[in-house]
């Protein structure tokens, strides 16, 4: 799992340090991280838009078979065979699919992973320090840390936040580093990655203070942004409704337990996320509106089983008397024909071999 985190941190990592960039050089904001932040959530958002516009669709489908969907499991209740196969004729006749949706909420997690990676190791993935300086500053850091009483390893997953922390802190400590590496040395002294005396590329903590609005931030926009997706793609009845309601607990829980697992720039990063989530649910509804799509495709459903309903003249041989005979017959009458025949066909040809 590290090791695919690492991968998909490496193309998160350039977006983030172009955001970074664009907003300390060029655009000279402060609370430089936090509009990085932003401006990286925006960014991914308008990348996976298409995504989430096939995603909405589907969802307006799946609430329009939902109905269909309800009923064969009633009716076929005690014949999970039965009822298999009538779930699997939604998907070959009306070209139901419930997994269409799944695409965006896979990349979402993947870009969440990619990015706590970015938060765990800006050195890296953010300023692109060269290595050897990191593993040299590791060292340091190391030392620096038992000298004051704290065992620190190179591979605890927040050496370079102590990094940052021991540099700020006591910059004094690496002076005999800068005539080589000066200019990364004041990369990090300038790294702008708190709001006011919160850092955050560390973990918040269960005690009372400015730094846990942060993970509540996250965990109040994560209960309302998966509100409004569930008002807006027309799942607020029925099963669908039951199972939305439960996916917005589990995730919230899942979320909340996420807010104190990793730094706090992850908590402000999914709080944005939640934002311009709820944000784009309401742009897609007005796009692709779950009540009228599910209305074209309950019409769409109707249109086909009048057609697999109605009768045509089909004109065939009869095999016993060898007479030419002309029926009626419903499509799926003249499907189970077609079958027949084309197996008596194959008889005729292959049967003896």
């Amino acid at each position: 799992m590290n090791l695919i985190n690492s991968l998909l941190a490496v193309p998160l990592g350039y977006i983030m340090k172009f955001c970074y960039w664009l907003v300390t050089d060029i655009l000279h904001m402060p609370l430089a991280y936090v509009f990085a932040l932003l401006l990286f959530t925006l960014i991914t958002k308008i990348l996976m838009f298409p995504l989430s516009m096939q995603q909405q669709k589907s969802t307006a489908m799946m609430a329009a078979f939902n109905p269909m969907i309800q009923d064969i499991q009633t009716r076929y209740k005690n014949d999970r065979e039965k009822q298999n196969e009538e779930l699997s004729k939604l998907t070959t006749e009306y070209g139901y699919n419930p997994t269409a949706g799944c695409l965006p909420m896979v990349i979402n997690l993947l870009i969440m992973f990619g990015l706590v990676e970015v938060i765990y190791k800006p050195l890296t993935y953010m300023l692109t320090l060269p290595s050897e300086f990191i593993s040299n500053m590791t060292e340091r850091t190391i030392q620096l840390a038992a000298d004051a009483g704290t065992t620190l390893a190179s591979n605890n997953r927040m050496i370079e936040t102590y990094i940052i922390q021991y540099v700020k802190s006591n910059f004094a400590a690496f002076s005999d580093l800068s005539s080589t590496y000066g200019p990364e040395l004041a990369k990090i002294q300038n790294l702008q990655m708190n709001i006011g005396s919160i850092n955050l590329y560390e973990k918040p903590e269960f005690k009372l203070g400015w730094a846990l609005l942060i993970p509540i931030f996250s965990i109040v926009t994560q209960l309302l942004s998966t509100y409004v997706m569930m008002k807006s793609s027309g799942t607020q009845d029925g099963a669908a409704a039951r199972q939305t309601r439960s996916m917005m607990i589990t995730s919230s829980i899942m979320f909340a337990w996420f807010s104190f697992l990793y730094p706090l720039g992850f908590s402000l990063y999914w709080g944005f996320q939640n934002l311009l989530t709820m944000l784009q649910s309401l742009v897609l509804k007005k796009m692709y509106d779950p009540e009228e799509m599910k209305k074209q495709i309950q019409e769409q459903i109707k249109q086909k089983k009048k057609q697999k309903n109605a009768r045509r003249t089909v004109t065939y041989t009869d095999k016993a008397t060898g007479k030419t005979v002309e029926k009626e017959l419903s499509a799926n009458e003249a499907d189970r024909l077609r079958l027949q025949r084309a197996r008596e066909i194959d008889q005729e040809r292959y049967g003896e071999e």
